[in-house]
């Protein structure tokens, strides 16, 4: 603990105050009082709410106050957040009191004007145990340039938040403040915000005038456009074909643009992609001053994810060559099988036996190939008017017969507004047809399905919905339905849901599904009514 501190925390024991209650303040300003120091302080206000909004920014998702004071510790405003500002206003800290050790007890305003250097105050270090979960860090200012005005600024956080560097941040943004209000009176604002953005960042800049004459057009400019800084400045950025149209939003019409995805190409194998943000630059007054933007190389994020798409897409080749070659081996086994006792046989009955086994196996066969390409390429649906309860009526028809044997029920709830959509019926069946074979499959007695429609006249879409109370999937298998050649059953293929999706994805529109293990299945087929 600090020397100031220590000291500090003895005299406010010398006083008797007591650390277990609430510090309350014993000075402050009046209404007129406040007003006539923060008019006095108007500037240096204004520039610091600036770059305190900057600071706040980049601190985004944690809890932080910052404090401005005058030369005698009275408070001038905060900025930062809600919270922090609604637990110090609990305490009765509030714009217009004055943080003085007699009546505050140790704090980091009080220090910082007495000792008249950076003072931190973290946790049990301030006297009062109300304030042992704040951290809390001042730097005091003297702009002898501008009115030869003092006082301090600080931040406030949350214990398990400090960090050591925030006195640098606030040293260096107490000397960001002082240039700005240099600058103020020379009338230089653009050449501070240069000094602030530009030479501190590592990305590419370009920044303009508010007619789009650029002004500055830093080493990484160079590097992504391939043109000379001499060369572009002082000329319009309005010609540059990946980005001039941005620049001119944000100087027309004060648009800001964020994570444009450029791709700057050299060569036929050297490019380079960045996101590119540009927003406009305005004062406090809200006057246009000009425009910023920025290049953020992503090139070799690019890259990688290239070649992690290309790994899976090779990946699902392997899969589905692996899945399709075990389900031709075996009728193909069974074929080579039969011929092979052909070739033994003179038995004419026999042979005429094996051909016709050998017929049934060729036509599994044909039709896996027949489902492989349909699932992988569709024919394009042939859509046209239909009445969706007859087709789904006539549907549950054609299904009601397996469903018996399982001693299971199918209900159809309707809505009524829904009469005609276009569709290819043929495809939509095939595709209801896959789904309630499933659901009858999932059950394995004394089950029910539910199927109901639901129509959205606003997106111009309607959902067909089947709900079942069967055996139900886990996660993992949920997650893999849509996988050619992944299945539960026993003697599945796995190519259904991959050919519903196929055909649902072909209407332009899509099928989700939810499951719980032992307590059944949802899917929901949403297609555009035309």
């Amino acid at each position: 603990m600090n020397e100031w501190i220590v000291n500090s925390r003895q005299r406010c024991l010398e006083r008797g105050m007591d650390p277990l209650k609430i510090p309350t303040p014993g000075l402050k300003l009046s209404a007129i009082q406040l007003l006539e120091e923060k008019d006095k302080y108007r500037d240096i206000l204004v520039v610091t709410k600036y770059f305190s909004e900057k600071i706040l920014s980049f601190l985004s998702g944690t809890p932080h106050l910052i404090v401005v004071s005058n030369d005698t510790g009275y408070l001038l405003d905060n900025y930062g957040d809600k919270t922090m500002k609604s637990m110090i206003n609990q305490l009765g800290i509030k714009s217009g009191i004055k943080c003085d050790e007699e009546f505050m007890g140790t704090n980091v305003v009080a220090l910082a004007l007495q000792e008249q250097k950076p003072i931190q105050i973290i946790g049990a270090e301030h006297y009062h145990t109300m304030l042992e979960n704040a951290a809390c860090y001042c730097v005091p200012f003297h702009f002898t340039n501008y009115h030869n005005l003092s006082g301090a600024i600080s931040i406030m956080t949350s214990v398990e938040h400090h960090n050591h560097t925030y006195l640098a941040l606030l040293a260096n943004m107490v000397d960001s403040i002082e240039r700005e209000l240099s600058l103020r009176l020379t009338n230089h604002n653009q050449n501070l915000i240069q000094q602030l953005v530009v030479d501190n960042m590592r990305n590419g800049i370009i920044m303009t005038d508010e007619r789009g004459i650029i002004t500055e057009f830093n080493a990484y400019a160079e590097k992504i456009t391939g043109r000379n800084r001499l060369s572009v400045t002082g000329t319009p950025v309005f010609p540059f074909e990946h980005f001039g149209s941005y620049f001119y939003q944000a100087l027309k019409y004060r648009k800001q643009c964020e994570n444009i995805e450029l791709t700057f190409r050299y060569s036929l194998d050297q490019e380079n992609v960045c996101l590119f943000d540009v927003l406009p630059i305005l004062n406090e007054r809200g006057e246009l001053l000009g425009a910023f933007a920025q290049f953020r190389d992503i090139t070799e994020r690019v890259i990688l994810e290239k070649q992690i798409i290309n790994s899976e897409k090779f990946s699902a080749i392997g899969k589905m060559a692996a899945g399709l070659a075990h389900e031709i081996r075996n009728p193909l086994t069974s074929i080579i099988g039969f011929f092979q006792l052909l070739q033994r046989s003179n038995d004419q009955q026999k042979f005429q036996n094996y051909v016709g086994l050998i017929n049934i196996e060729l036509q599994s066969m044909k039709q896996l190939v027949s489902d492989f390409v349909v699932m992988a390429k569709p024919s394009t649906p042939e859509r046209r008017a239909i009445d969706m309860k007859e087709l789904l009526k006539d549907t549950i028809r054609f299904m009601n017969s397996q469903a018996i044997l399982k001693n299971t029920s199918i209900t159809a709830i309707y809505d009524d507004e829904l009469t005609i959509a276009m569709i290819d019926p043929s495809q939509i069946k095939q595709v209801l047809v896959n789904l309630l074979q499933n659901a009858i499959e999932s059950i394995e007695k004394n089950g029910f399905i539910q199927l109901c429609t639901e129509l959205d006249t606003d997106n111009q879409e309607f959902k067909i919905i089947i709900e079942d109370n069967g055996v139900g999937m886990t996660k993992e298998e949920l997650d893999q339905i849509l996988n050619p050649f992944f299945t539960t059953k026993e003697n599945g293929v796995g190519l259904g849901l991959s050919i519903c999706y196929r055909i649902i994805e072909n209407h332009k529109g899509y099928m989700t599904a939810t499951s719980r293990k032992g307590f059944g299945t949802r899917f929901e087929v949403t297609l555009p009514l035309v």
